[in-house]
């Protein structure tokens, strides 16, 4: 091992993703909050909310799933 470690193949697009989500989820619960919030009650502003979750963990649930799987069969060959 020469102690350098190497970054995977597919994972700069990956992470970008995960930022841009990521970013893009609180962007849009601060403005749903700040601009849409007060025509809605509290358990429909709350499940707004959990939908922006659940969809940032679907992204990023099918953005990394793939590479997971990819790098679990890597794994197993080596073994």
């Amino acid at each position: 091992m020469s102690g350098r470690l190497s970054i995977p193949e597919g994972v700069s697009g990956r992470v970008a993703v995960s930022i841009i989500t990521f970013f893009g989820s609180v962007i849009v619960a601060i403005l749903w909050l700040f601009f849409y919030a007060e025509s809605f009650n509290v358990y429909q502003n709350l499940a707004v909310i959990v939908v922006v979750f659940l969809a940032f963990v679907a992204v990023m649930g099918a953005t990394w799933a793939s590479w997971g799987m990819k790098q679990g069969a890597r794994w197993c060959d080596s073994a």
